[in-house]
């Protein structure tokens, strides 16, 4: 199996998990449409990166770019662990975002409450 093979095959679940994220965030309103297209773009362009690194490196090679030897066992691992703490940072990003949301509305409504209490006296 080649490299190139085996590096898509292992990034494509965690790529597949954001772009789920991106959606479902997006249609609970969690997120922004420009932050959903950002985060979209950016899972797709990271498959696209992956899913077109053999043809990349193999015109560079051919042209006399690079020198470099092809994509190692290591690399596969690092580029997967690479995109997984991408993934996590994300999730965690969008987390924060989330609570961030709930603590600004839950103060918003405690000024409500506070501001009517305030008026009755």
């Amino acid at each position: 199996m080649s490299r190139y093979l085996l590096l898509v095959l292992l990034n494509t679940p965690l790529i597949i998990l954001g772009i789920t994220n991106a959606v479902v965030a997006y249609k609970l309103d969690r997120t922004s449409r420009r932050r959903f297209i950002f985060r979209l773009v950016l899972w797709l362009g990271i498959f696209a990166g992956l899913v077109f690194a053999e043809p990349i490196y193999t015109f560079l090679f051919n042209k006399g770019l690079t020198q470099t030897e092809p994509l190692s066992l290591f690399d596969v691992i690092q580029i997967t662990a690479i995109i997984l703490v991408l993934f996590l940072a994300n999730l965690a990003n969008s987390r924060v975002a989330i609570l961030e949301k709930q603590v600004r509305d839950l103060h918003q409504e405690l000024s409500i409450r506070l501001s009517e209490k305030q008026n009755k006296k």
